[in-house]
């Protein structure tokens, strides 16, 4: 025991010798370096701190070795997984519904579940097959990487509150895609490390869930992509939004899953404008049912990240980066299916 507290103290010893070293060295070279006579010296002090190789080490040394990140309120996991207790973009409390102390009021639950429960029956009225699938935050799905000190995450967050009341309704329209994105994570992650966001495979999962759906419900055969049709691509690139914001891009490795260049690209895109894109498939003149969807989504990465699947599966696709609040879709002249694609962070949001 004393050996071991003995190696400790010298370990601790030498690296704080080290790092004293590197900041004398860093603040001399400063003040030998500097233009004493020049209006821009701005004093030893703040040119000492504003070194951007100091500044990085002393970020580098508060995220490897305490474990901590300057500023913010970030959720560091394992594995170099970054989440924020507060998203930046909508100010959801991600921490709060993690661990289930943000819950929908009553006559929030009885709104947002309501006004999902007009828009499919709006669109039964039409003939038109629509369903709306929820993308979970990275902290539901890849839980496996959220500190130990959180524990499980809790049954009562808003999603599980939503799903469960639509479930009581009998609205099968409405897709929590959770537990099956978290049993087919377990070779690849489905989500970037330092975003919020789906990659490559998670896109695949979300579209494989809408595919399958649509085929059980209405008795529909569809040239579907499987998984073995698929390659995916792993690289390392800077961190991204959550790394950035904590200026440690550098620092933490974004693992960032993309298709490869074997992935089939029988589409063409054949009008943009504004929010709205078309693509349709390069043989669907010699299909004899021609399939056409609008997918909606609130978060044009998703629909970036969705387009190579759904376009290269149904005849004529028409996607838009924002979710209309009526059944507008289902005016377009043979449309067969509308998807609504929404993120777990933005249910609180909802306005129709």
């Amino acid at each position: 025991m004393k050996r071991k507290k003995a190696i400790n103290f010298l370990t601790v010893t030498l690296f704080a010798g080290v790092l004293l070293t590197f900041t004398i060295y860093i603040g001399i070279g400063t003040v030998f370096n500097s233009d004493k006579n020049s209006e821009e010296n701005k004093g030893f002090n703040k040119m000492f701190y504003s070194e951007n190789v100091f500044s990085e080490l002393v970020r580098y040394v508060d995220y490897k070795v305490f474990g901590h990140i300057n500023g913010g309120d970030y959720i560091i996991g394992d594995d170099d997984w970054l989440f924020e207790a507060v998203d930046s973009q909508n100010g959801y409390e991600r921490l709060l519904d993690y661990i289930g102390a943000a819950p929908f009021e009553e006559h929030e639950l009885d709104r947002i579940s309501t006004a999902i429960s007009n828009r499919v029956a709006l669109y039964e009225d039409s003939g038109v097959q629509y369903m709306m699938i929820v993308i979970p935050d990275s902290i539901t799905v890849c839980s496996d990487k959220v500190p130990g000190y959180l524990g499980n995450q809790s049954e009562q967050t808003k999603l599980a509150q939503l799903t469960a009341k639509l479930a009581g309704q009998d609205v099968e329209e409405f897709i929590n895609p959770t537990h099956t994105m978290i049993d087919e994570s377990s070779d690849m992650a489905m989500y970037n490390n330092t975003e919020n966001s789906i990659n490559a495979y998670g896109a695949y999962c979300i579209y494989n869930i809408v595919v399958a759906e649509f085929m059980s419900d209405t008795g529909m055969e569809v040239e579907r992509l499987h998984r073995d049709d698929v390659d995916f691509f792993t690289r390392l690139t800077d961190g991204k939004t959550i790394a950035r914001n904590a200026g440690i891009e550098g620092i933490v490795k974004n693992s960032t899953v993309t298709l490869s260049d074997d992935m089939p690209d029988n589409y063409t895109i054949v009008s943009s404008n504004g929010n709205s894109i078309t693509t349709e498939r390069d043989d669907a003149k010699e299909n004899s049912t021609e399939y056409f969807v609008v997918l909606e989504c609130t978060n044009s990465w998703d629909r970036i990240q969705l387009m190579p699947y759904f376009s290269n599966t149904f005849d004529k696709v028409i996607y838009r980066d924002q979710l209309l609040s009526d059944h507008y879709a289902s005016s377009y002249s043979g449309v067969t299916l509308v998807v609504q694609v929404i993120r777990e962070s933005e249910l609180a949001s909802m306005v129709w």
